[in-house]
């Protein structure tokens, strides 16, 4: 009988260390994370588990919604999309919005080329992960909360009356009945269309508005305000850049509605900027992208300096004149109704010329006297007025009349008013807010016309009834 294997405790000891030692070096190394820099990164084949509280919390935040929502608006529907754009390559929905297979491996991204893609095509992407259960149906169902959250509601009730436009029919893996399936990247496409409009007029239409006269008026529009307008111009090229459609050649609108700006020393720097423009004396070549940076940045420094819209003393110095004008011509309008008023009344009251009146009314014949006495008081013939031709060469005020006429006075007023009109239409187009100096002394004479009229009219011998005189 063999004899038993005797082992001591410090034996023991030393035996079960090596084997935990063998035990441990066969186990296999801990595995490296996957490299992402944002959360929804990493291996795109693999399922998000939403309904565990880590899962519920990505959720969330994926789908949280912003400080202002989407009001519907074509003005703010950059701004919505590029949020949509910084939510979705932060939280993994990219997958579905920004490769949409349009045929020969080209793909176009919902976000900046929504123009360029079908109805045909959005449903053609959306059959093929609409029948799984993988990573990219459940960042589509993703999208539909982040929509939802993101939009105004009455914007989103309108989009529910599109349902059928973004509703595809699937035969899921292990099924053989299908199902309709809504789909959130159409969801999103029909949104977009449906602040669009889109039409077969749409790029003609836009490229219309980016000609020189649209942009002109696209300045008044925007009364000067300089970001208002390449906001605007900003928008149009963005929406043809969405239907894949050239961008044509902005530089010469853009001098031109620059130009057109209310604040002269705005004007005046990109008339010299077209200038050297044209003679090639640029330093690098100018794009619209730069133009359009570059109308920014000297706005700013001019609203920063607080010289924004300031007016010239010609340009002061003619408002001012304007108004005078403005206020005489008021007062002249009120007098001469109330003469117009006195005069029916003295026509109700019979002629004034009759009797012994009479010879008033009778223009002296070829080579009789232009002056004559009557009654100790000094008349002369004045061929301005009406019925009545005789009028009294100085009158109570002493106002010699032959000079200060107000019948002669009354056309040439009309005649003036007229030049003055004309002459500032033609200093606006010339210079748009600076007045020419013709200008100011066309206005100079009119309110020294228009003082003369008022001083004027003053009730004299001719207004008064034939009892009266």
């Amino acid at each position: 009988m063999a004899a038993a294997l005797t082992i001591t405790q410090a034996e023991l000891k030393a035996i079960m260390r090596e084997a935990m030692q063998a035990a441990l070096s066969q186990v296999n190394p801990a595995t490296a994370p996957t490299f992402s820099v944002v959360p929804g990164g990493g291996d795109q084949t693999k399922t998000w588990d939403l309904t565990s509280d880590k899962g519920m919390k990505y959720f969330a935040q994926a789908t949280k919604a912003p400080d202002t929502l989407f009001d519907g608006t074509i003005k703010k529907l950059h701004h919505f999309l590029g949020l949509v754009k910084k939510r979705a390559t932060t939280y993994g929905m990219m997958s579905v919005i920004g490769s949409i297979g349009i045929g020969g491996n080209k793909t176009r991204s919902i976000l900046t080329e929504y123009g360029s893609i079908t109805q045909e095509q959005m449903k053609a992407h959306a059959e093929i992960y609409q029948k799984e259960d993988n990573r990219k149906r459940q960042a589509a169902k993703m999208l539909e909360t982040l929509i939802a959250n993101s939009i105004e509601q009455d914007v989103f009730d309108e989009l529910e009356q599109r349902e059928d436009k973004y509703t595809v029919k699937v035969t899921p893996d292990g099924m053989t009945a299908q199902v309709s399936r809504q789909d959130r990247p159409m969801m999103l496409y029909q949104l977009v269309c449906m602040v669009c409009v889109d039409t077969l007029a749409t790029v003609s239409t836009i490229m219309e508005l980016l000609s020189v006269a649209r942009l002109v008026q696209a300045m008044t529009d925007a009364d000067s305000y300089i970001k208002i307008f390449n906001r605007k111009v900003n928008s149009l090229i963005i929406s043809l850049r969405a239907r894949q459609e050239a961008i044509p050649s902005l530089i010469a609108p853009l001098f031109k509605a620059y130009q057109s700006c209310e604040d002269k020393a705005f004007a005046h720097y990109f008339k010299r900027k077209q200038e050297q423009y044209e003679d090639r004396s640029l330093t690098e070549p100018l794009e619209h992208t730069a133009l359009i940076r570059m109308a920014g940045e000297r706005y700013k420094i001019i609203v920063d300096k607080k010289e924004w819209k300031m007016k010239s003393e010609d340009e002061l110095k003619f408002i001012a004149l304007k108004a005078t004008v403005d206020q005489q011509n008021k007062q002249l309008t009120q007098k001469l109704m109330q003469r117009a008023r006195q005069h029916q009344q003295k026509e109700r009251q019979g002629p004034n010329n009759v009797g012994e009146w009479a010879w008033k009314s009778v223009a002296p014949k070829e080579g009789e006297p232009q002056e004559k006495k009557f009654r100790n008081k000094q008349y002369i013939y004045c061929p301005h007025h009406g019925d009545t031709k005789w009028v009294l060469k100085v009158n109570r005020q002493g106002v010699v009349h032959a000079t200060n006429c107000r019948a002669r006075l009354k056309g040439d007023t009309t005649t003036l008013l007229t030049a003055a009109t004309e002459d500032e239409s033609d200093s606006h187009s010339s210079d748009a807010g600076t007045p020419s100096k013709r200008g100011i002394r066309i206005a100079q004479a009119l309110t020294s016309v228009l003082e003369e009229e008022l001083s004027g009219i003053t009730e004299d011998e001719n207004l008064l009834t034939p009892g009266q005189k």
